[in-house]
């Protein structure tokens, strides 16, 4: 009787023992696992070697368990018969179950999370064993269960993903790991490839230019007032632009009086890129070009707007203000009464990313303000409120045929019957 005591004792310990050591790897991350290579010498190559396969290893943990499990329930089984007959059968199954529920289930596998370094690095010999001794069984099983996947048509797992690592970016930001800046460049980094140059570019009715035949003593004089130091020059047309001049290039000819030269003698070629090209290939073409201006053409060739190198490198670090220029409002502001003020220029994967909101872009939709204007069909005045599935926006400001800025009402979370708009 003791024996069989013992036996369903340690049988449960190693339900607890498998239960755990499949937590303590499948929760191991890749960072983990080369970290535990790096520092645990030979024991960290097995963990390696055994997450390496992890179909393999999730089998002979799963066996293993299942074993130990049935053979509980044997054991036990067998004792109550034997002591109290068949009529306590339905109580003994109730208490066991609960006792692998909680010291070969539960218990084991939250310690397992909380040191699944130690426990992989611990376990990984006899886990190994176990596998050279059940090996022709592993394959089987293993084997049995890769055809199954292969005919339901399940994808293959895929690793890291972007997803995956924008989660822990978030996850890291929300436990305050991450500070709100860098969290949100990381975020900037990762769409870089999918933002285009018109949602970061100036658009052609804010562009400082010259035209061509423009002297340096005259050039130089509007120039000091913008603070730019490279300006787009224009034959005739702002619109028809032809050349780029560079302040230093400018400068040295001032200073040797030879004012007379217009810019059109100073300014070099410049390059034009359409506005559907990504912020990631536009640093790629700045670096290439020596160039850090670019003219960008919408789809019937005009002049849509410039790009800088600084209007790039922003989209990563944020706003970015020299001495000469005047800081502008926050994008996003939260108002502190439930309400946020947007600059209707903000490009909208910008709100939903800030606000957690979907809404809707497109090839010609980039901005909240032409988001907005879309969906009314006109050029909405201040006070006009818009509804749309996000919320409601009550427009603030608008100047020369455009909106400036929003406010924006978040919808109340609305009960079956309801569907009211917070006020």
């Amino acid at each position: 009787m003791l024996a069989r005591v013992l036996g369903i004792v340690a049988l449960l310990g190693l339900s607890g023992f498998f239960s755990g050591t499949e937590t303590a790897f499948t929760s191991l991350s890749d960072a983990q696992i080369h970290s535990i290579r790096e520092k645990w010498g030979k024991r960290g190559e097995l963990v390696f070697l055994a997450t390496s396969v992890p179909e393999r290893l999730l089998t002979i943990v799963l066996i293993g368990n299942n074993i130990v499990n049935i053979g509980a329930s044997v054991l036990a089984s067998e004792l109550t018969i034997r002591l109290f007959g068949s009529a306590l059968l339905a109580a003994t199954t109730g208490i066991l179950t609960l006792l692998i529920l909680v010291f070969g289930e539960v218990a084991p596998k939250q310690l397992a999370i909380v040191h699944n370094e130690a426990w992989a690095v611990h376990t990984v010999r006899f886990i190994l064993v176990l596998e050279l001794l059940l090996r022709p069984v592993v394959w089987a099983i293993a084997s049995i269960a890769s055809l199954i996947t292969r005919l339901t048509g399940a994808p293959s797992s895929t690793g890291i993903t972007r997803e995956g690592i924008l989660y822990l970016v978030k996850r890291a930001e929300h436990l305050g790991i991450l500070e709100n800046t860098k969290s949100n460049m990381v975020k900037n980094v990762f769409r870089f490839g999918d933002v285009t140059v018109q949602a970061i570019m100036t658009h052609r009715t804010k562009v400082f230019s010259l035209e061509q035949n423009t002297t340096i003593s005259d050039a130089v004089e509007q120039i000091s007032s913008q603070g730019y130091t490279r300006i787009p020059v224009y034959d005739g047309d702002p619109e028809r632009i032809v050349g780029i001049s560079i302040l230093r290039d400018i400068l040295p000819k001032l200073t040797r009086n030879e004012t007379h030269l217009r810019l059109r003698d100073l300014m070099v070629a410049p390059i034009f890129v359409p506005e559907t090209r990504t912020v990631e290939e536009m640093l790629a073409q700045f670096r290439r070009e020596g160039l850090n201006i670019a003219v960008v053409l919408d789809e019937y060739g005009g002049v849509a707007g410039i790009v800088t190198l600084e209007d790039v490198i922003e989209e990563i670090l944020g706003e970015i203000y020299d001495e000469h220029e005047v800081k502008q409002r926050e994008p996003v502001t939260d108002l502190g009464d439930g309400t946020v003020r947007i600059m209707a220029e903000v490009p909208i994967y910008i709100i939903n990313d800030l606000l957690g909101t979907e809404l809707p872009q497109s090839r010609s939709i980039k901005t909240l303000g032409g988001y907005l204007m879309s969906r009314v069909g006109h050029i909405p005045a201040q006070g006009d409120v818009i509804e749309t599935p996000a919320g409601r926006f009550a427009v603030e400001a608008t100047a020369k045929r455009r909106i400036v800025s929003v406010r924006y009402f978040r919808p109340e979370p609305a009960d079956e019957d309801e569907g009211d708009w917070a006020p």
